[in-house]
């Protein structure tokens, strides 16, 4: 179950969109519940929905399954789902299938909260046995960023699940942490979740534990390739077990069900800040990270991007006229506004700036400070008559919350001082690598990012808009429908720079 959707549907809620049967068979088989060996093994989804996994499950059983043991194999099947409704609708599925057998199953399908009931309020490294345990753990768990939960439970989750002590993070890593509580010693567990724990911060203690224990057996990562009908997700299958491997299978999808693959010894992958998987083992490249030889800042941020931001339209004299959204053509004195590249959507240094910022600001001891109102009125009526006429809106900003600068202050201070100057610009996504050199020292930007160096800029943007580039941002950063990479700041500024 699975969504990202923004709406505050149900589905966002309780992560209900279903899995495609031709990920539940992947993942069945790639744990190995493919053989007559199944019988009389324990199996669970915590997370079942109405029932997509245990619908295969069952099928498994009765296909390998003597008629005189059935209801007894059948017995060896659990799932726990947090939602009554779906709970019924998995039973009535599963009844069906059995119709023709004349049997009657009494199913370890119950409605619960499976993060409450699978807890073992322990120290997980340990792998102590404090509850029920299966053979296979399998499933699609909700994914739920935690805000989006009432506070008790929220509050539960960080302080029983290791993997989930800090930062925003999502239920569905939880369920990496409950699945491990769940396994016996030579058990093996098989989810569909965001490949997002590959990199994110509040997914570090996941990957931490996964590197030290070196216990998952097989990643498959399906990219940007989408696989739910409803909810655009960026996937991936971990097969994983409580025994230590040398090595685990990557898989590549090129499609939903093709797939290239090569084995990664986990030294590839310890002690990193992210993971970099990829079919192609990386060459160690020698040089300094761009972090520790660039500073790379972000944009300004006003909180209210169309009142600051307006098209040029002409100058007259020591105005400019710009097109406001909310007050038409309006004239604004030259010397409180900046011109402003919107890095989203910039492509080329050759471009022309469209836009003006208005910059209520002036440098004091070389840095930029808030005009006093007084100031304001008095040297740039025209700003200040315009800024008077939108302040019902940027009053609103924040929540309502007063802006402890000024009124008409930017809603951030960020990018003040150090979006001005020489300096590389990048989007926040691309689908290959657009790094631009801007000469326009008098500019500032938004929507996007900045890179200050004090070397060579031509050498450094070569390298910046590099194959090698797009190969790590390939393996390495977030991916977005359609091809589209994130270009983030934390990703960035490990690139190596020969």
């Amino acid at each position: 179950m699975a969504s990202l959707v923004k709406e505050y549907t149900k589905e966002k809620l309780t992560g209900q969109i279903f899995t495609p049967f031709y990920i539940v068979d992947k993942i069945l088989d790639d744990v190995g519940y493919n053989t007559p060996d199944i019988l009389g093994k324990k199996i669970i989804d915590p997370a079942c929905g109405d029932g997509r996994f245990l619908i295969k499950i069952v099928e498994r059983i009765i296909q390998y399954s003597p008629k005189e043991k059935l209801v007894e194999n059948l017995q060896n099947v659990y799932g726990w789902d947090i939602d009554e409704t779906a709970i019924y609708e998995a039973i009535n599925k599963l009844n069906q299938i059995i119709k023709p057998f004349n049997i009657i199953v009494n199913w370890n399908i119950t409605t619960t909260n499976s993060l409450h009931k699978g807890n073992s309020k322990q120290d997980l490294f340990s792998f102590n046995e404090p509850i029920e345990k299966f053979d296979f753990v399998v499933g699609n768990p909700p994914y739920i960023r935690i805000q989006h939960l009432d506070i008790q439970e929220r509050k539960f989750i960080q302080n029983n699940y290791n993997f989930c002590k800090s930062g925003s993070t999502d239920i569905y890593i939880a369920f990496y942490e409950l699945a491990l509580n769940l396994l016996k010693e030579k058990g093996k567990a098989g989810y569909i979740t965001p490949n997002t724990f590959f990199h994110t911060d509040t997914a570090k203690e996941l990957r931490r534990y996964f590197e030290t224990r070196q216990n998952i057996i097989q990643i498959t990562n399906y990219g940007h390739i989408q696989l739910f009908n409803d909810a655009t997700t960026y996937s991936t299958i971990v097969i994983f077990d409580k025994k230590k491997h040398n090595d685990f299978l990557f898989q590549q999808a090129l499609d939903k069900k093709t797939f290239e693959e090569r084995t990664i010894n986990f030294k590839e992958i310890k002690d990193k800040k992210f993971w970099q998987l990829s079919i192609n083992k990386r060459k160690i490249t020698k040089g300094k990270r761009l972090g520790d030889i660039a500073k790379i800042h972000v944009g300004i941020t006003t909180l209210s991007d169309k009142i600051y931001m307006m098209p040029y339209l002409k100058k007259e004299g020591n105005y400019i006229l710009l097109q406001s959204k909310y007050n038409g053509e309006v004239k604004i004195e030259k010397e409180i506004l900046k011109p402003i590249i919107k890095v989203s959507t910039y492509k080329s240094a050759n471009d022309p700036i469209k836009e003006y910022v208005l910059f209520p600001y002036k440098k004091v001891n070389g840095r930029h400070q808030i005009i006093p109102e007084n100031e304001l009125k008095e040297k740039y009526p025209f700003a200040y008559e315009y800024l008077l006429k939108v302040k019902p809106i940027l009053d609103k900003r924040d929540n309502g919350k007063p802006n402890p600068v000024a009124w008409y202050a930017f809603g951030r201070t960020q990018g003040l001082d150090t979006t001005f100057g020489k300096k590389i610009l990048f989007s926040p996504m691309n689908k290959e690598p657009n790094f631009i050199l801007s000469d326009i020292e008098e500019a500032t930007f938004y929507s996007g990012y900045c890179i200050k160096y004090n070397g060579d800029y031509n050498y450094l943007l070569k390298q910046l808009n590099s194959e090698r580039m797009k190969e790590y941002i390939q393996i390495t950063a977030r991916d977005f429908r359609g091809g589209w990479k994130a270009y983030n700041k934390k990703i960035v500024q490990e690139f190596i720079i020969e």
